[in-house]
């Protein structure tokens, strides 16, 4: 992610490469909006392995933490022309949740040390709860599985396609700038799975709206 160190024009708003230059006010913006979309994005992509509840616990660690840490950044991402897609804040941060739950799923091989999105997340944090979605159909669960078999730059690429609706050019731009080395692989293994997108937007995929369970009575029973 590219801080303040952008040279910029005040008078086009942009950035010497004619990007998009966006100060973190309009990121934060951005991110406050569409934190429920992009809480969902990142439930997504990250690898059902985690477990329903530590997926919900780091979509929001990773999403809080989508702000540039520089006063302005550049919108690597050409944002879309209309609505909430038109808004290179809005891009700004999906590209940063996009590229730490795509980091989040790659394995940790034990000589190197962990990217911070690869640990259980500090913020937020629930002890003595379970946290998960509400239980979907099966049209939900099984694209659920179906989802869970893909690569993670494949699922994300299938995330991109339904949820944001970017058309295949944008997705595999979205990916390179999250730094998938082969987007048109991801985009091929992404086809494997019907294109079911509207259940994308269900309660079965939604972090924000949990359900909570008790953990480790008989431990505290003692």
């Amino acid at each position: 992610m590219q801080s303040q160190d952008v040279a910029f024009s005040p008078a086009t708003g942009k950035s010497a490469k004619g990007r998009p230059v966006v100060d973190v006010e309009q990121a934060e913006a951005a991110l406050v909006e569409h934190y429920p979309r992009l809480v969902r994005l990142a439930y997504l992509v990250l690898p059902p392995s985690l477990g329903r509840s530590r997926r919900v616990l780091t979509a929001h660690a990773l999403t809080q933490r989508a702000l540039p840490r520089g006063r302005t950044a550049t919108a690597t991402v050409p944002a879309q022309p209309k609505g909430r897609a038109g808004d290179p804040g809005y891009a700004l941060v999906r590209l940063q949740v996009l590229r730490t739950a795509l980091a989040a799923g790659q394995p940790w091989r034990g000589r190197s040390l962990p990217k911070r999105s690869q640990l259980p997340p500090l913020l937020p944090q629930v002890w003595g709860l379970r946290l998960f979605p509400r239980s979907g159909g099966a049209d939900e669960l099984a694209l659920d599985q179906r989802l869970s078999a893909l690569s993670g730059p494949a699922r994300a690429a299938y995330v991109l396609r339904g949820l944001e609706k970017l058309p295949d050019a944008d997705v595999r731009t979205a990916l390179e700038a999250a730094g998938v080395d082969r987007p048109i692989e991801a985009l091929r293994e992404a086809d494997e799975v019907p294109a079911q997108y509207a259940l994308l937007g269900s309660a079965e995929f939604d972090p924000c709206s949990l359900q909570a369970r008790p953990t480790d009575l008989m431990r505290r029973r003692q």
